[in-house]
């Protein structure tokens, strides 16, 4: 093949990233840069897709320069995307008619549970079922311009593409389809019942395809070349793939702005009240799918908690030396809400234990302790529907999982190994990977598997015989938070 090179896009909640691959799976250039949170109100978040997708276009551009390469030496270009995210955007000028609203927001939280009350099936506030309809019903002729079809409405995945391709592709795969509540798993195809209860048809949503095929190319004013658009995928489903947990009980923690934990369940769809059944990918034809747990605020914990000042350095404070060994400071990282197995996105986050010894320290400890027991939390959840085979090892990546001594907290939290690839770009090399092998830039998973590169593993230490207690005392102090009436500010 005379292109040699995979572009790989991973469009977060926070950033967006450009990373670009050789045929060893190497990273050859990144270039990353975040975009703005807009929050009008408490537990609102929108994005401006503008500004979303000129950063996407400069940051390739960024990255085939500082490769020193062309955009002629690129074989296909892969899109990973923040799922459950609403944008709407007038076909004809190009321009979105509103913000993106992020999966995140929550204006709709009350509209769910009357929803779920009414259609007997959960309706999940992170969907975008009633973000879709928000947008129908509060953005002037928002609903009218859709139905004439001058108004596209779908997830940050079809907008991206479709700014790819100059409009000719209006596309989705199933693990971002499924985020809508509108995907039916059992039928593979979106649901009119569902689709007409919010006024939109199934003719308004975007093709559904496969997560690896080639759905146009890119628009010749925008590099000059005729790149295949080969991939798209939700951002976690793009690192299950990345850390190619393609068979059944294998998962992942992706520890970014929320930690996502999934495990592959193969072809069968695992309802669960305290979890989210999705799909994993469409790949040949066949539909794979996973559980997903989540805590809420994993990465944008350590955020807040750098903008109260209370971390300054991280890597000062991330050492075992620099750590406190006891002091017995809890935090609720409940920021917004507690997903998995609460389910509660009213929650309210607490700093629980302080007196006139806390130090920082204590207090960041207790951080981290919060965000390393909410995901074994959620461990244990996937492993009461999918069994206790699963996770025989924890394979990580995010932000987070950089730090050694966090992610030995976290093995000894886990009681099993934690696995950390070498690479910490893990959503970005699945989606590289699913979209070369849609062109035949790699033959098959088993010539990806040769240059898959040894991470480093965490096993779990039996010296700190206290954790146990500090967890069961932990999660006492969760339900007491959670018992006591809080209103937004």
């Amino acid at each position: 093949m005379e292109s040699k090179y995979i572009l790989a896009i991973d469009a977060g909640t926070s950033g967006v990233r450009a990373v670009i691959y050789d045929q060893e799976s190497n990273e050859v250039a990144i270039e990353y840069s975040e975009f703005t949170q807009i929050t009008p109100a408490p537990s609102l978040l929108e994005h401006d897709p503008m500004e979303i997708w000129n950063l996407t276009e400069q940051l390739m551009r960024d990255a085939v320069k500082k490769a020193e390469l062309g955009f002629e030496d690129i074989a296909a270009i892969g899109l990973a995307t923040q799922r459950s995210t609403a944008v709407a955007w007038d076909k004809n000028t190009g321009l979105p008619v509103y913000n993106a609203i992020v999966w995140q927001d929550l204006r709709t939280y009350q509209r769910c549970l009357e929803l779920t009350e009414i259609m007997g099936i959960s309706i999940s506030p992170f969907s975008t079922y009633t973000k879709y309809e928000w947008l129908l019903n509060n953005v002037p002729n928002c609903k009218e311009n859709v139905q004439k079809g001058d108004v596209l409405i779908g997830t940050m995945d079809s907008w991206l593409l479709w700014k790819l391709t100059g409009g000719e592709a209006f596309v989705t795969d199933p693990s971002n389809a499924v985020g809508t509540n509108i995907w039916n798993p059992i039928t593979g195809d979106w649901d009119e019942g569902l689709a007409g209860f919010i006024g939109l048809s199934v003719d308004h949503l975007a093709k559904l395809v496969s997560s690896s095929e080639v759905y146009g190319t890119t628009v010749k004013s925008l590099f000059n070349a005729d790149i295949p658009v080969a991939a798209v995928a939700g951002d976690q489903q793009s690192a299950m793939f990345g850390h190619l947990a393609t068979k059944p009980g294998e998962g992942k923690a992706t520890y970014g702005t929320s930690v996502m934990v999934d495990v592959n369940t193969g072809t069968n769809w695992i309802s669960s009240e305290n979890s989210f059944p999705l799909a994993l990918w469409r790949f040949n034809g066949q539909d794979s799918f996973c559980l997903e747990g989540q805590v809420v605020t994993g990465g944008a914990t350590m955020s807040w908690v750098k903008e109260l000042n209370i971390l300054q350095d991280i890597e000062e404070v991330f050492r075992e030396e620099t750590m406190p060994k006891g002091g017995g400071v809890y935090f609720v990282p409940a920021l917004q809400g507690l997903g998995t197995p609460y389910m509660d996105p009213s929650a309210k986050g607490a700093i629980f234990g302080l007196t006139r010894a806390t130090t920082r320290q204590h207090v960041v400890k207790a951080v981290l302790e919060a965000v390393a027991f909410r995901t074994r939390q959620v461990v244990e959840s996937l492993r009461e529907k999918t069994g206790e085979e699963s996770f025989a090892t924890l394979q990580v990546d995010g932000g987070m999982s950089k730090n050694d001594y966090f992610m030995q907290m976290q093995a000894d939290i886990l009681g099993i190994n934690v696995e950390r690839q070498q690479t910490e770009q893990v959503t970005a090399l699945g989606i590289a990977y699913l979209a070369g092998l849609a062109v035949g830039y790699w033959k098959d998973e088993e010539e990806i598997r040769k240059f898959k590169k040894a991470g480093t593993i965490f096993i779990p230490r039996t010296t700190d015989s206290n954790m146990e207690a500090r967890f069961q005392e932990w999660k006492n102090v969760v339900d007491a938070v959670r018992s006591i009436p809080t209103v937004d500010v």
